[in-house]
């Protein structure tokens, strides 16, 4: 899952050159596909986690909040 070609070249040009070849579209948008599942498990963990909360803080005072 790398993004960047691994070469043997060094200072700021070196780095520029493996940035250019190495970071396509291709690459980019298939590390962010492997990763937008993980993201919305977290978006729906985060949603329940303050409903929930939420639901928690009103039963201690006696309410009845959603």
């Amino acid at each position: 899952m790398g993004l960047l070609i691994a070469e043997a070249s060094t200072g700021m040009a070196g780095i520029t050159s493996q940035l250019t070849t190495g970071v396509t579209a291709g690459n980019l948008f298939g590390t962010v596909g492997e990763v937008m599942p993980f993201i919305i498990q977290m978006i729906g963990f985060a949603f329940g986690y303050k409903v929930l909360r939420k639901a928690v803080k009103g039963a201690s005072k006696g309410k009845a909040n959603m």
